[in-house]
């Protein structure tokens, strides 16, 4: 409906979270593979970059920034799950693009794997917390 937030921009906070999600999945990727565990920001932020225009490219249009897509922790993990489906299978097509090569099936299983789990983690919690604020005042 009209007036009705469907936008990272209409819900920052949401975005950020979702931001900080699909960098946290990136860093642990990189540090798994670094020989001390490390982290090289600038790499993690170029294995994020394909992801994060996937998911916010797509997630918008598949309704996961209106306010039904965290009205309670079940529709925040299902309505991840629809963003989710497209975005990071989407994103996994563009990093092989800007690596020239199709990514490993391993990485594409454990980044199907670990993206669903950390953004569902993100948006549940995020509703959790909306629901705890909301009664509270």
């Amino acid at each position: 409906g009209e007036g009705v937030p469907s936008s990272p921009l209409d819900r920052p906070v949401l975005a950020t979270i979702d931001t900080a999600a699909i960098l946290a999945f990136a860093a642990v990727g990189k540090a798994s593979h670094s020989g001390d565990g490390s982290i090289d920001f600038l790499a993690v932020a170029m294995t994020a970059l394909p992801f994060l225009l996937s998911w916010f490219a797509t997630a918008p249009l598949l309704g996961c920034y209106t306010p039904g897509a965290t009205a309670d922790v079940k529709s925040a993990v299902l309505q991840t799950g629809k963003g989710w489906i497209i975005a990071v299978p989407l994103g996994c097509v563009l990093r092989g693009v800007i690596k020239g090569y199709v990514p490993p099936v391993p990485f594409v299983i454990v980044t199907l794997i670990s993206t669903l789990i950390i953004l569902s983690i993100g948006r549940s919690a995020y509703t959790a917390f909306s629901e705890v604020y909301v009664e509270m005042f």
